[in-house]
């Protein structure tokens, strides 16, 4: 999970919001159990902008997100507050392991992290990770709630950050035995970049990247 600028409101949902959500209250009306339409939610201007805002990752777990593993999730979950189905800070871009969360009853989202809300800074100090595997930092309770919440630390997951694992040290690998027949005990300026390439928020798993980088390899960063 990496902090996440939000880019503004689509126009599409300026305009349709209101009649969209008129609708929505009155199908609820009819029965309780009714849904917002994910049609309207889910139009491909509103998803380009999530997409945009996150650099086509899910908000939450940092995996890159393409074709039908797209989706929008309601931060707020639509049967704790209807009111905000097609309300813009409400839509997240998620994988469905993340949208397949634990709900308001069992883990409150104002005790979990919130990448739209949170900053870099809180993020690390709620998470880290030992290698691919997720954890709370210092026990924090907020941290392990969030975990617990968009599943984190599912065995999908944990593969999906080995294999990113594996391609940095690749690279990594790569960088040294260069060093070696050159002789240099420092990286190159463009090697440096390639390594700290992986820690930019435009790539998968960063975070991961950035605390296995910082942690294992700090000389090549210097």
């Amino acid at each position: 999970m990496r902090h996440i600028e939000r880019l503004p409101e689509p126009a599409i949902l300026k305009e349709k919001h209101d009649e969209w959500q008129e609708k929505f209250d009155k199908a609820k009306k009819k029965n309780s159990k009714a849904r917002p339409d994910s049609s309207k939610y889910g139009n491909p201007k509103i998803r380009k902008n999530l997409e945009d805002s996150s650099y086509g990752k899910c908000f939450y777990c940092e995996s890159k997100l393409s074709g039908a593993s797209k989706e929008i999730d309601h931060f707020i979950e639509v049967t704790i507050n209807p009111k905000m189905a097609y309300t813009w800070a409400n839509l997240y871009l998620s994988c469905s392991n993340c949208n397949d969360k634990a709900d308001h009853n069992a883990i409150p989202v104002d005790t979990a992290l919130d990448p739209c809300r949170d900053s870099d800074d809180e993020i690390q100090a709620n998470i880290t990770f030992d290698d691919e595997y997720i954890c709370s930092q210092c026990n924090s309770l907020k941290g392990l709630n969030t975990i617990k919440k968009y599943h984190l630390g599912a065995e999908l997951l944990d593969m999906k950050r080995g294999k990113w694992l594996q391609k940095i040290m690749k690279d990594i690998i790569s960088i040294q035995n260069q060093m070696r027949i050159d002789g240099r005990c420092l990286p190159t300026i463009d090697e440096r970049q390639r390594i700290k390439r992986y820690m930019q928020p435009d790539q998968p798993y960063s975070l991961m990247s950035k605390i296995y980088l910082e942690k294992n390899f700090d000389y090549l960063l210097r």
